[in-house]
Parts: structure tokens; sequence; C-alpha cells
């Protein structure tokens, strides 16, 4: 199959690739933490037949250097652009905390159609990283929606140590834990509502990440027990 790659700059930095036969659905790909260009993840779904937009949806011109405050618009242009270039059914694949923007963007944007979310999070979580200002504290929202940062759980203190060794979640779970207990009156407000997304949405993670796949999951048989 012959793949065309078009390489786009506004309203961010992106490649969309489209397959010469096409299957009608368009997806884009969000990368975890890096923010970055997942480009190898866009050409196999490209391979499949899918029109694939992987996009840079922060640290680049115009964005916020770290993950704070990022508009979900973002995410709503992407799906503007696939339409535009025929897709009939948009989703979104994202891990980490793409897969958390990916679950948002389905709340907010009823024209997501599905939602593969790998190691995603239940929650709503603060910044990592710099906004527009330039600054990292006090916390904020890792996400707005039309202009208002949506509710989330602070870190509970800096000088908080890991137990167990390694950089992956299991190192920082505690961490996490502990501001879950800290910020406890703030769960509610902070918990992604998947059960208002009409997306068909597909939850994937691995044992450490499994907790929060489960509240995900738990809150969607909730919504259909109660319907």
């Amino acid at each position: 199959m012959v793949i065309v790659e078009h390489e786009l700059t506004v309203p961010w930095e992106a490649v969309l690739m489209e397959p010469t036969a096409g299957n009608g659905t368009g997806v884009v790909v969000l990368a975890g933490s890096s923010g970055r260009v997942d480009r190898q993840r866009a050409r196999l779904l490209t391979e499949k037949g899918f029109l694939v937009l992987a996009i840079r949806w922060y640290g680049g011109p115009g964005q916020p250097a770290g993950i704070c405050e990022v508009p979900l618009e973002t995410f709503v242009a992407a799906v503007d652009l696939l339409q535009s270039r025929g897709a009939e059914r948009v989703g979104i694949l994202g891990w980490s905390k793409g897969a958390e923007a990916a679950l948002l963007t389905a709340v907010h944007e009823p024209r997501v159609n599905a939602v593969v979310a790998i190691s995603p999070n239940a929650l709503v979580w603060c910044n990592v990283g710099p906004g527009l200002d330039g600054r990292d504290r006090p916390w904020r929202s890792s996400w707005t929606w039309q202009g208002q940062p949506l509710p989330f759980i602070p870190m509970d203190g800096d000088s908080w140590q890991p137990v167990e060794q390694g950089d992956g979640p299991v190192a920082i779970r505690g961490w996490y834990e502990l501001s879950e207990r800290t910020y406890a009156r703030r769960l509610d407000a902070a918990t992604i509502p998947v059960e208002k997304a009409s997306a068909d949405i597909l939850l994937v993670a691995g044992g450490d990440d499994d907790v929060f796949r489960r509240q995900l999951a738990d809150r969607q048989l909730e919504d259909v027990d109660e319907k």
C-alpha cells in the first residue's frame, strides 16, 4: 500500500498519513508525556487503511512548554482536520497523558466515535512542567476546556521519596496514592466522566496501571446499569 505523508506546521506540528486505499476511518495519535509526533505508530495504523494524524500536543510554537492547561480544543482541531480529509468516523489513540487527553476529548466532543486509551488515568491530575507563562507552580490543571481549567488533583509535597526502585509507574504510584488521600474532597470533581462520552472506549493497561482501568470501567458499567 502506498502511503502519502504530509508534514504540517499549523495549527501544530504534525504528520498526516493517507493510504491510497482507505477504510473511511481517521485516527488521531497522541503520544504520552513526551507530547511528540509518534510517526511509528501512525505509520502502522496507516498500513491498515486508516487516515492518521499524529500531532505534537505541547512543547511546540504557541503551545505550553509543559503539560499545563493544555486546551482540549487542541485535539478537537485534529478531529476537524480528519473530517475535512474525508474521514467518516474518527477515533483517538493515546497512552498515559495522551490517553487522559483522548478520554477527556471524547467526553466533550461527540464526534469522537472511538477511543483506545493505553495506560490511562481515571483522574485529571495537575500540571507536569510549565504553562504558557513559563511557571510550573502553583499547581494547575493539565487541561482546559473553553478557556476554563478542568478540576484536578494536585501532588502532595515535593519532598516525597519513592519506596520502589525504578522510574516507571511503580516508582511513583505511592506519590499518587498519597495525593489522592490528601485531596480526597477533590476526587469526585476530578474524575474523568467517561460515562458521558458517546464514543466506544477500549481501555488497555498493564498490572501497575490496572487500578485506573478498573476505575474507568466501573464508571462505564455503572452508567449502563442506571440506563
